[in-house]
């Protein structure tokens, strides 16, 4: 008898733990997964509200995340259906993701339009020669800018024959060169330059130099070493191994990912390119003029800026010849903005530069030029549209986008931000411009 109660109670235990167990699976909610079907609008300027329609958003805002260039965007509302958010300012690259309830959903592109330019004073006052801090620091007609991706700027401070460092709490000070126009290697300012105009830097915190007229190309290591890179300080056209080459003037710079220096060789009317071994030769040029054509059958008249794009493209700002030209890996030279010199702004084959300096490309391969003697930064899309960005009459103003005035810029670069920095020649300042 007690030996069957003790298999009736074990039976009983078991189907009530049986039962507990399907009871509490039961509970276990099955969340179905979202599916987004719509975006609207697909473009806009920052701020506009978004709306995604689909299924299976549920109603947790906290549950959703959604970003636009990789910049987390607010969510404002959530229902099983719908989705509104607001676009950040500088989401430029396009590509959206969503994240809801865990389930990362990609496939939407957003073109994002800018509103708000503004131009603004980010080192300089009087000219002369002075570090320290930013506002209070004095430059002597800056030629040229490069950044070293932490933050930090490099001014080539062409009438003190000095380069120049910006931190990114605003200090200047000297980087290179003790003020002396003359030629000289050594550590920071034993070292001499006469006139630098051009300016890059190596992923690795090197910085080199185009030492116009000492008529080579210097490197600054970040301890601050100054050696010749390449060019034997005699003015006149030679490819060659470093210091057996020879340039004329040479003036805009750019490093590629490889290692390999391209310059606008100004009075060489050339474009040379400098090995990490130090080996210099010519792409593309040959004597003064303007033609089309592949290598030495091109010409130019005085190119003084260069870039490159993520294919390895050349863009040169071809100055005398107020046009804008580009140079494919083959070294095919064709022009892609430009006509007579003047100012206009419209398609590429009726834009008109005046003088174009140096030039910078962003991510989405538009191109940014100083436009020196119409004083105005200018900009080419990928369509060839040439519009201008900032700058209005020969001054100094600050402001927005119209209202600002340059005198005479030159050196110009861009971060991933759309934030452009220019160096004003003659009013010896850096100038900043910001897109939203």
């Amino acid at each position: 008898m007690k030996t069957l109660l003790k298999i009736t109670l074990l039976g009983f235990l078991l189907i009530i733990t049986f039962s507990c167990s399907k009871d509490d699976s039961s509970d276990t909610p099955v969340i179905p997964e979202a599916t987004v079907t719509n975006m609207s609008p697909l473009s806009g300027p920052k701020t506009t509200v978004v709306t995604f329609t689909g299924t299976n958003f549920g109603t947790d805002v906290n549950a959703v995340q959604v970003f636009f260039d990789a910049i987390e965007a607010t969510v404002q509302n959530v229902t099983d259906t719908q989705i509104q958010t607001t676009v950040p300012p500088r989401a430029f690259e396009g590509e959206v993701t969503l994240i809801i309830n865990g389930t990362e959903i990609t496939g939407f592109t957003f073109e994002y339009i800018i509103v708000d330019i503004n131009v603004s004073t980010l080192a300089g006052s009087t000219r002369g020669y002075t570090d320290g801090n930013s506002l209070n620091a004095r430059l002597d007609s800056p030629f040229d800018i490069a950044s070293d991706g932490q933050g930090n700027f490099y001014i080539a401070d062409s009438f003190n024959n000095r380069i120049r460092k910006i931190t990114p709490d605003g200090e200047v000070s000297t980087l290179a060169g003790n003020g002396q126009q003359g030629f000289e290697d050594g550590i920071g300012t034993d070292a001499q330059f006469f006139l630098p105009l051009g300016l890059t830097t190596d992923n690795v915190g090197n910085i080199y130099v185009a030492d116009t007229f000492n008529h080579r190309i210097r490197k600054i290591t970040p301890e601050g070493v100054v050696s010749t890179f390449a060019g034997n300080g005699e003015q006149g056209f030679e490819d060659g191994i470093g210091t057996n080459a020879k340039f004329s003037q040479p003036n805009g710079l750019f490093i590629d990912s490889s290692g390999n220096v391209f310059v606008a060789d100004r009075n060489n009317n050339r474009i040379r390119k400098i090995t990490s071994e130090g080996i210099v030769s010519t792409i593309a040029g040959s004597t003064a003029g303007f033609a089309n054509g592949t290598g030495t059958a091109a010409q130019f008249d005085a190119p003084t800026g260069i870039t490159m794009d993520s294919e390895g493209n050349l863009y040169v700002a071809d100055s005398v010849n107020h046009k804008i030209r580009k140079i494919t890996q083959n070294g095919e030279v064709s022009t892609i903005a430009g006509s007579i010199q003047g100012f206009a702004d419209g398609t590429s084959n009726i834009a008109q530069f005046n003088v174009p300096q140096k030039i910078t490309i962003d991510n989405q391969r538009n191109l940014y030029i100083s436009d020196l003697a119409n004083n105005r930064i200018r900009k080419i899309t990928q369509e060839g549209i040439v519009s201008t960005l900032a700058g209005s009459t020969v001054g100094f103003v600050d402001g927005t986008a119209t209202n600002a005035k340059f005198n005479t810029p030159n050196g110009i670069v861009i971060d991933n931000s759309r934030t452009i920095h220019v160096t004003d020649v003659n009013n010896h300042k850096i100038r900043k411009i910001t897109q939203e």
